[in-house]
């Protein structure tokens, strides 16, 4: 997890963060308890190029109300930017909708030959009717066309939880699963919420997106004291909070991260912690009962560790898919898949009514159920003899049907639950084995 970010600084009455300890360059009083403005912690970004900020008023935030600066008005908000920014810069502001003078960047008189402002001017905001109102830049021409290019030192933001493989790094698609995203999402909401609340993040909290085996989450942050603070707590919170939460699971590893680590890291070593959280050792099993190769990669063929539930027909369905084998071994070339074998409770047969083989341009074929050896507890669905080839662009699903009141995890030998598949070759020698659940 990573923190990049913006240093936003305000005007006297309208405080946030400055990267340098003399902005706003001018003899004036900074500190929010002397005013009874402020700006909500998160600024907005509701068009192209433009950038919004919400003003508060709050009298309990002035510690003596007969100072002066608890008694005044909003007259304009100020930004530390880059000197770079002056050159060609255009812009318009607002206040709650109506238009502003056009914003100016400039060096104040007393400031250094690096120390430059973006003034929006005339806000004419005064006591509570100041609650609430919408102060928006929309930059419209110059070489910084955003808030992070305009500000001149950059603060911590973005969190990323990380699922490092230890084979294959393209086929977990962990968080491209909805339900594994929304969870991650809340989670990161949850820690990110209290400092949300105190003012340490001031904006980009919506900015969490998940992809493949990564969830990101980013965060504008008020300053980088506060930054260190957030993330000094947060790595006090340990792998569990971070790491664990964040993939949806608390002791006992979701099948789908099997055989991978987990962890939330920064690129910048001054920026955030760095935690590794558990490795997720896959499941074992006895099955299949053979002697066979039943490494998962051994071959081109994989079985999906989701199972896909019709509720309405009882129906339970895996899927097959490819990808490259684990190299080194002569099963890497077994190209054919002839059977599929599954750990099922030989005495439950006479519930599992139907054996529906799927494939996606809307074929379908039936299996009668055919079974090992008395005490085996194993179902075969044979006579598939599926290449590569066939399997990349039918995406073949193997499904179950059973009678009411009876699940897949019902039929699966597995203490678990999990639902054990052998995928053979047609010599035999080969049998990649997957759990799915």
């Amino acid at each position: 997890m990573r923190r990049t970010a913006v240093s936003l600084a305000l005007l006297a009455f309208v405080a946030a963060a400055s990267a340098q300890l003399d902005f706003p360059y001018a003899g004036c009083t900074r500190a929010l308890s002397k005013s009874k403005y402020s700006v909500k912690p998160v600024t907005t970004f509701p068009g192209a190029n433009q950038i919004c900020w919400t003003v508060q008023y709050s009298n309990a935030q002035c510690a003596n109300p007969s100072e002066a600066c608890c008694n005044t008005d909003v007259k304009k908000l100020q930004l530390d930017v880059k000197p770079a920014c002056a050159t060609g810069f255009k812009a318009s502001a607002t206040v709650n909708g109506k238009g502003t003078p056009a914003p100016t960047i400039y060096r104040p008189p007393n400031a250094g030959a690096d120390q430059y402002v973006l003034s929006i001017t005339e806000l004419g905001l005064n006591g509570a009717s100041a609650n609430g109102a919408t102060i928006c830049l929309t930059l419209e021409k110059g070489s910084c066309m955003s808030l992070a290019s305009l500000t001149p030192s950059p603060v911590c933001a973005t969190w990323a939880a990380i699922a490092g493989p230890n084979v294959i790094v393209d086929d977990l698609n962990f968080f491209g699963d909805a339900d594994n995203c929304a969870n991650a999402k809340d989670v990161i909401g949850d820690l990110f919420s209290p400092y949300m609340d105190d003012g340490t993040i001031i904006a980009g909290t919506t900015s969490i997106t998940c992809k493949g085996n990564k969830v990101t989450a980013c965060a504008t942050l008020f300053s980088k004291q506060k930054g260190a603070k957030m993330s000094s707590e947060l790595e006090a919170l340990g792998a569990d909070a971070l790491v664990s939460s964040v993939f949806g699971f608390n002791g006992e590893c979701p099948l789908a991260l099997s055989g991978y680590a987990t962890g939330v890291s920064s690129d910048d070593s001054d920026c955030g912690p760095f935690l590794v959280g558990p490795a997720c050792a896959p499941p074992t099993t006895p099955f299949p009962f053979c002697v066979c190769n039943k490494d998962m990669g051994a071959t081109p063929f994989y079985l999906d560790t989701a199972v896909a539930v019709n509720s309405a027909a009882n129906e339970y369905c895996v899927s097959v898919y490819t990808a490259a084998a684990n190299p080194g071994t002569s099963c890497t070339s077994a190209t054919i898949m002839k059977k599929a074998e599954f750990w099922f409770d030989y005495s439950m047969r006479w519930k599992l009514t139907a054996i529906t083989i799927r494939y996606s341009n809307g074929k379908t074929s039936t299996r009668s159920q055919s079974w090992g050896r008395l005490g085996d507890n194993t179902l075969k669905v044979s006579d598939l003899n599926w290449k590569t080839g066939d399997v990349a662009s039918l995406k073949p699903k193997i499904c179950f049907t059973f009678k009411s009141g009876t699940s897949l995890a019902d039929f699966s030998m597995d203490d678990n639950g999990y639902v054990w598949a052998s995928l053979f070759n047609p010599d035999q020698k080969c049998c990649p084995t997957f759990p799915a659940e």
